[in-house]
């Protein structure tokens, strides 16, 4: 007749338990491990638009870790009018690197548009990089889409620093010549005085009274 001792039981069973519980939280842990190091990875956004009737092709590290020795293989230039030939940066010839919000850009090509067409070019790209988070090379290929900036956006933009310079230089008339002229005065009325007639008379220690004629 065999006789357990269930202490002895009780303290494998335990044992057991325990093991069990160190693997599940070495896994846990070590799953927690990759995932954070993933979140490290660096990930390359592009953006291709025209400027100056050139093709541009805006390269940025948008990931957490340094992407090294990137390769950017252009493939074809499609949908551009009658300008598909490559004319390529010596960047998309070389291996270069970006670090985190690094961005970088080259020529393409010469945008196909016109004042009868406004093509959406496209292009085909073969990308490699190390990743700087665990020195594992990424290759993957893509289709990138033209994107159109706005003329109208940069208009509104150059007739706002526009007024901005009118209302400063305004505001500096006004103050050097003691009166109110607004922006929208078009009145062409002669200054009371000149700087060098001021300075002349403050160094004379001369004080003449207001002329009332030319006040606005």
């Amino acid at each position: 007749m065999v006789i357990y001792d269930l202490g002895n039981i009780s303290s494998w069973v335990g044992s057991i338990g325990t093991l069990g519980a160190v693997i599940v939280a070495l896994c846990l842990a070590k799953k927690e491990y990759k995932q954070y190091i993933n979140s490290l990875s660096p990930l390359l956004s592009f953006e291709f638009l025209q400027q100056g009737g050139l093709l541009y092709l805006i390269i940025e590290n948008t990931g957490q870790s340094l992407a090294k020795d990137i390769t950017i293989d252009i493939k074809g230039l499609y949908d551009n009018g009658d300008k598909n030939e490559l004319k390529l940066d010596n960047l998309f010839k070389r291996k270069f690197d970006l670090f985190p919000k690094e961005k970088i850009q080259g020529i393409i090509g010469i945008y196909g548009g016109n004042i009868v067409e406004s093509p959406f070019p496209y292009i085909k790209v073969d990308i490699s990089y190390i990743k700087g988070n665990d020195d594992k090379t990424e290759n993957y290929n893509r289709t990138i889409s033209f994107t159109r900036i706005h003329e109208e956006d940069n208009l509104v933009s150059l007739e706002n620093n526009l007024k901005s310079i009118s209302y400063s230089n305004n505001r500096i008339a006004n103050y050097i010549e003691g009166r109110t002229l607004y922006v929208f005065d078009e009145v062409n009325s002669h200054p009371k005085s000149s700087l060098y007639k001021d300075m002349k008379d403050a160094y004379n220690n001369i004080e003449r009274e207001d002329d009332n004629t030319n006040k606005e």
